[in-house]
């Protein structure tokens, strides 16, 4: 298991509470690719090296809720730097999964299982504070239950504040609890450490840094404007992207997207205006280069809060060969940040045998995304093609949705293996989905070529122009007609063919349609122009269908449809009994390959530990 987290520490701090914080702590899991892949972009604080406690003096975890800590620290500051008289807690968490899970922050005993002196803390939708105070045996608890959902729907600014007479709890602003304590009780300083833990039983692959952003703690009990103005300086970092505070670092990318024989697009993203420079070659060191201005940028992207998103083609590359690059970007202060080097291959001609993955929304958890990264990563595809839902809902006013979420779980992958998306209905406005890729089509579908394959990619939000006539309907019929690739694959992100439970229905009441109806009616240009496998998610489980033409299996003439949503959204399961069309289902994170030389092609679907779960070889 890979518990590996980054811890942040800032000392130049721009809030009204200035001069109280004692310490802010930012925990960010590290997600980087393994051997000499793992490079980070930007700069990387890395937390101090700590040697490990002398054998039989490993400290006592917190058992929180029946559940023993998946993730602690507890060597990050020491006791006597903390206060003691009066003090705030603060603590910033985004929860974006529907399983349980917790964290908290407790100055407690090293070695005894006695009550911590404080804690604050929350699991699920419950929080607690607890003080050990000189009036009552036993500690004084301040409980609250979350009612509403988060800020922007899963973030949470959770506050406790002590005066050394009445403890005050605060969530999102807002005083939610307080009681009467007294003082707190004496406690023998070498024996206690402050520790940060995290409960993620029900999510096995999540890290502390994923719940956790900020930890922060004042020697005095802030008042209810100074908290409000902490969070409103959070939320506004959040709003931008920006991951943290007062430090020139990439929020997004770099991020490859629409490969071909002879070009590649890249796109990135820094915290605050930039000029850039793009080295590249076949060989290191880098000899080639290009300058990006912010003055010289495409307007639509500079424009409002896309400013700092800068967007280059390279051209004139060689086919079917391995490229180095490195992104170096300068702030308006002279400040530099460097991707560092990074590599990338063109498209090979159509005698080139190539392979793909297929992911299917990443969306919320970029923990699991993470972990098919680094599988993914280890096939070396060529390109991977994600089948819609990028993001849970990360439309105009949500872009904290890309930025934490989906680059962060997915960029050292991305940095180096090309993109070739669809819009789902996560970024159905296509507001940001349209500034974060460079695409041949400004509508959400398009059309490439990759070795002997033709791919069509649909935007199925727009369910209208699947019908007959419809706008898409129309230029897929004129694209297959047209088309001489010897394999034809077709992507868009809702299903025409699923035996999910409930999206089409309660299956449990026997009232599904499997599948989408509305999304069905362009499934006779699949069928009319030979389409080999129709690739699609929205459903969170894998399914491979039998080939299927005019709503019947037909071995020698049908269609293959694959659900493939895998990536980092809610799962979600099957109806009670087996579908018609169904040669093979899974509930389970996946991802698939498919590797075509000439006229064959072999599919392979893998779970989140890498194991394979499905193989099917074609052959024309």
């Amino acid at each position: 298991m890979r518990y590996l987290l980054t811890l942040f520490l800032f000392s130049s701090l721009t809030m009204q509470a200035q001069s109280s914080l004692q310490g802010e702590w930012w925990f960010w899991p590290d997600y980087t690719l393994p051997g000499k892949a793992g490079n980070y972009p930007g700069p990387r604080i890395l937390p101090p090296e700590v040697s490990p406690p002398p054998v039989g003096q490993k400290t006592l975890p917190l058992v929180f809720h029946g559940e023993e800590p998946a993730h602690r620290m507890t060597d990050f500051t020491t006791v006597a730097d903390l206060p003691h008289d009066a003090f705030t807690i603060e603590m910033w968490l985004v929860n974006h999964v529907n399983q349980p899970i917790g964290a908290l922050t407790a100055l407690k005993s090293k070695y005894t299982p006695s009550e911590p002196a404080w804690l604050l803390g929350v699991y699920g939708r419950e929080v607690i504070l607890s003080l050990r105070t000189e009036t009552s045996p036993f500690a004084q608890l301040l409980t609250h239950t979350i009612e509403k959902r988060g800020w922007k729907k899963y973030w949470m600014h959770l506050v406790a504040t002590y005066d050394g007479e009445k403890a005050t709890l605060y969530l999102n602003g807002e005083q939610v609890g307080a009681m009467k304590t007294g003082k707190l009780k004496p406690f023998d300083q070498t024996g206690m450490e402050l520790e940060v833990a995290a409960y993620m039983k029900n999510e096995p692959y999540m890290d502390l840094g994923n719940l956790l952003k900020c930890l922060r703690i004042h020697d005095r009990a802030l008042t209810t404007p100074e908290i409000k103005e902490s969070l409103s300086r959070l939320q506004h970092m959040v709003e931008e992207g920006r991951l943290f505070p007062d430090m020139f670092h990439f929020n997004a990318g770099p991020y490859l997207n629409y490969v071909t024989e002879h070009s590649v697009n890249m796109i990135w993203e820094t915290d605050r205006p930039s000029y850039a420079e793009v080295y590249y070659g076949k060989t290191l060191p880098l000899k080639e280069k290009v300058v990006i201005d912010v003055g010289s940028a495409d307007p639509e992207i500079v424009a409002g809060q896309a400013k700092n998103i800068h967007a280059i083609t390279l051209g004139d590359l060689e086919s079917g060969q391995q490229y180095f690059y490195n992104i170096k970007a300068t702030d308006s202060h002279g400040n530099v940040i460097e991707s560092g080097d990074l590599t990338f291959s063109t498209a090979g001609n159509e005698n080139t045998p190539f392979s793909f993955a297929v992911i299917g929304d990443t969306e919320a958890r970029p923990h699991i995304n993470d972990r098919i990264s680094r599988l993914v990563w280890d096939e070396r595809p060529n390109f991977i093609m994600i089948v819609g839902d990028l993001t849970d809902g990360g439309m105009e006013h949500h872009k904290f949705e890309w930025n934490y979420e989906y680059f962060h779980g997915m960029n050292q992958l991305t940095s180096r293996i090309p993109v070739f998306p669809v819009a789902g209905n996560g970024e159905q406005d296509l507001y940001w989905y349209k500034r974060y890729h460079e695409l041949p089509e400004d509508e959400g579908y398009y059309s490439f070529r990759y070795g002997n394959a033709e791919f069509f990619m649909l935007n199925s939000n727009l369910k209208e122009e699947f019908a007959p006539g419809g706008k898409q309907y129309v230029w897929l019929e004129e694209k297959l007609r047209n088309s001489t690739a010897k394999w034809k694959f077709v992507a868009h992100h809702h299903a025409p063919y699923s035996a999910d439970e409930d999206d089409y229905g309660d299956s449990w009441k026997g009232a599904s349609t499997l599948g989408d109806p509305q999304v069905r009616r362009i499934v006779p240009l699949y069928e009319k122009y030979g389409v080999d496998i129709v690739f699609f998610g929205h459903l969170h489980t894998y399914q491979r269908t039998l080939p299927i033409l005019d709503n019947m299996v037909n071995e020698k003439n049908g269609v293959i449809y694959v659900q493939g949503g895998g990536g980092g959204g809610n799962l979600e399961d099957f109806a009670p009994s087996r579908a018609w069309f169904s040669a093979k289902t899974y509930r389970g994170h996946h991802y698939f390959t498919i590797t075509v030389s000439g006229d064959r092609l072999e599919f392979k679907m893998y779970d989140s530990e890498g194991r394979m779960k499905d193989l099917l070889n074609l052959a024309k």
